[in-house]
């Protein structure tokens, strides 16, 4: 039976003795004596921290009902212990977990450092050590340690009997808290039992107290159960939905096991499909004597580039920059080299990874375009596009080793598998997608550099990798062997079909519909990391079809990426601009775009948020579909407008700052972040000269390697003399 301890403020007289134990029982040092501000009343500390797991705030409030003047009110705020623990479903590794008798605690050992577990909590509980080089995160353990303490056998020598160990438990084996309460205020027991007692004493004395437990229902039930003489939120608790905040996110990833084995079949019948139509259209012009028009695959070759030039001095120097502030990130710590806070704990990271994934998806989207629907006309377009994918995904991987706290301790995602935490998923699957993104570049520095024998395993193992990928990633997703072996089966099946007859060319069609697959799985769950979150972020962007949105923005944004590159290619290398194929990526992305905004606005339409398209927030959500949605879609609905290089330039370049500016607004524009509890103090955020170095720097080498990449290998088709002009 879970443990709970029923706090009565008509009880606190405000003597902190409750502060004092449990910074004596923790070993936590004092915090330095601020000024109180405006709202805080007469309170030290002021806000919960890594040194202070519980604070009692002082509140005067205004009774006209009672009588003239106002009641002061001391509240004791610490860990409300969830019964379902938003911080815990949001741990990837578990080092958040709830024991069977009430606590939530905390492992350090198993810690990856990423902060989620302090955006999740809809109280500001968890706070992280951002002075320390080795941080922990650290929060009221509701006397775990205590309550686990063995009764003793013996006293001076004699042997307890029953009544005394029962008597010396009853004395001992209370948190810190309630056992130095010296006016009742506090009363630790069973929850049902105490349940029981708040209700009895609302109704022996309605007068005394507001009918209403806090923590009966919150965010689910919690094992810290308040009793108030005024209403709840004039004493400073925040309102909180009545439904466990993990059971939003629960949904969504329990659906990633049977959307693993429906993707896959559907990309796979898609594919069966295109190619069936291919045979068809040959049958056809075969039998009318037409020639049937086929899409010869290009020659590719490297394009020798000039190293030394500026625009590669300037990448050199923003590279070496950020490598300098990734050292300085490791050497001053988090707090030391960043603007992240107890009320920030993601920012500009946050934001550049979320962004340059979301756009890093035109490799998956240019690999179903070429492979899965076959539009072998655009096969010139695949490798640079793949490449673009890799390099981003590497680098993206680089940024979340600065940003986490702890990442020495990545190997905790492979020892300990939470049920329902967004981001457990969406490491695995990015992991084992950029496994993908590397075996579908692989053939070309094999057959560049003539490593026959390594394109050799290529062709033999690569699907089966595909399907060993997907099978593993659904296991440690969900443990469900039926799911498991229903994915094995599925992607077995592809593979052995797709098999390459004697003497035809192998194409990467598994790697294509692995990618696909992995690609929609992470896109969406990017999204799934704020349905903890309904509480902070402004329901212009918190929805419960976050995933849905986030992945179809990721395939217009990753379809603009490529032809933005395309065209960066065509003008810096002074090559061929290939209009038609890149027309034609822009009428794919007009319908990725399409489909996205009806979605994104027919959402928010449903859920009655237009209403509150007002203020600052309305404005950025009006930039966001309008400015950057509405009109390039406008753009790329004609077209002669998509034929025109600079149309479609500039409609693409909004469609990339569309989906960016949808990631800023989630990471930060479109929080109302309070701070740490009692949420009072929240602390205002801005990037670090270090932040902003590697973030570029990560940038910077992207482009440098991809420069670097199609300077030594056939990444871009070779040019023809009748394509020998240079773009405009």
């Amino acid at each position: 039976m879970p443990k709970t301890t029923l706090i009565d403020t008509t009880k606190c007289i405000g003597c902190r003795s409750c502060q004092v134990s449990c910074k004596a029982w923790n070993d936590l040092p004092g915090e330095k004596t601020v000024s109180c501000e405006e709202g805080m009343g007469y309170q030290e500390p002021r806000l919960l921290s890594a040194k202070t797991y519980v604070v009692i705030t002082d509140k005067l409030v205004d009774t006209p009902g009672i009588g003239p003047g106002f009641k002061q009110v001391f509240i004791k705020r610490q860990c409300m212990h969830c019964e379902e623990p938003a911080c815990a479903s949001a741990c990837p590794v578990t080092a958040l977990h709830k024991h069977p008798d009430g606590p939530v605690v905390y492992d350090k050992s198993r810690c990856i450092g990423c902060r989620y577990c302090m955006w999740a909590c809809p109280w500001g509980v968890p706070t992280a050590e951002w002075t320390s080089l080795d941080p922990s995160i650290r929060k009221c353990t509701h006397c775990a340690d205590r309550l686990s303490s063995e009764v003793p056998q013996y006293h001076n020598g004699v042997a307890l009997t029953g009544e005394e160990k029962t008597k010396w438990a009853a004395q001992h084996l209370d948190p810190a808290c309630v056992k130095a309460c010296p006016s009742g205020c506090l009363k630790f027991g069973e929850r049902d039992a105490l349940l029981a007692e708040a209700k009895q004493r609302i109704k022996s004395h309605p007068d005394k107290y507001v009918n209403h437990i806090y923590g009966e229902y919150e965010a689910g039930g919690t094992t810290m159960l308040y009793l108030s003489s005024v209403p709840f939120e004039q004493i400073g608790f925040p309102t909180v939905q009545s439904e466990a905040f993990p059971r939003l996110s629960a949904i969504a990833l329990g659906a990633v096991p049977p959307a693993v084995v429906g993707v896959g079949a559907a990309l796979g019948g898609t594919y069966a499909i295109s190619k069936r139509r291919e045979k068809v259209a040959e049958a056809e012009a075969a039998a009318h004597s037409a020639k049937h028009v086929e899409h010869a695959h290009p020659e590719f070759a490297p394009v020798p580039g000039n190293l030394q030039s500026t625009s590669n001095k300037v990448l050199m120097f923003l590279m070496a920059f950020g490598v300098l502030s990734f050292l300085m990130r490791f050497a001053l710590g988090l707090g030391g080299s960043t603007g992240l806070s107890d009320t920030w704990a993601w920012g500009l990271w946050i934001v550049f990874d979320f962004s340059w994934i979301a756009i890093a998806a035109g490799a998956f989207a240019t690999a179903c375009i070429i492979y899965v629907l076959r539009r072998q006309d655009l096969y010139a377009v695949g490798r640079s596009a793949v490449l673009m994918g890799l390099l981003s995904y590497t680098f993206v991987m680089i940024t979340l080793l600065a940003d986490l706290g702890l990442p020495w301790h990545f190997y905790s995602l492979a020892m300990y598998a939470p049920k329902h935490s967004a981001m457990f998923e969406v490491s695995w699957c990015i992991a084992f997608y950029l496994s993908v993104l590397a075996l579908e570049f692989a053939p070309v520095p094999l057959d560049w550099f003539g490593l026959k024998k390594y394109r050799e395993m290529w062709n033999q193992y690569s699907d089966w990798w595909v399907v060993f990928a997907v099978a593993a990633f659904v296991f440690i997703l969900s443990h469900k062997l039926l799911w498991v072996a229903l994915a094995a089966i599925v992607f077995s099946i592809m593979a052995i079909m797709l098999k390459p007859k004697p003497g035809e060319k192998k194409e990467p069609i598994m790697l294509a519909i692995g990618a696909v697959t992995f690609s929609t799985m992470h896109q969406s769950s990017l999204g799934s990391l704020y349905l903890l979150m309904p509480d902070k972020l402004s329901h212009l962007w918190w929805s419960p079809i976050l995933p849905i949105c986030y992945f179809l923005s990721s395939i217009a944004a990753g379809i603009a990426l490529v032809v933005l590159v395309e065209m960066a290619i065509a003008k810096g290398y002074k090559r061929h601009f290939r209009i038609n194929e890149l027309a034609s990526l822009g009428k794919l992305d007009f319908w990725a775009l399409l489909v996205y905004l009806v979605v994104r606005i027919g959402d928010v339409a449903y859920r009655g948020e237009l209403g509150n398209i007002t203020g600052a927030h309305g404005i950025g959500f009006l930039v966001e579909v309008v400015l950057l949605g509405a009109l390039p879609l406008l753009l790329l609905s004609v077209s002669k407008l998509r034929e025109n290089p600079q149309v479609l330039g500039w409609a693409s370049a909004l469609v990339v700052s569309g989906v960016i500016w949808n990631r800023w607004n989630a990471v930060v524009y479109g929080m109302n972040l309070k701070g740490a509890m009692p949420q009072l103090g929240p602390l205002h955020y801005r990037p670090s000269i270090i932040e902003w170095g590697i973030s570029v720097g990560m940038v910077a080498a992207t482009i440098f390697l991809f420069k670097l990449g199609v300077a030594y290998l056939p990444i871009l088709p070779k040019e023809t003399e009748e394509h020998s002009v240079a773009a405009d």
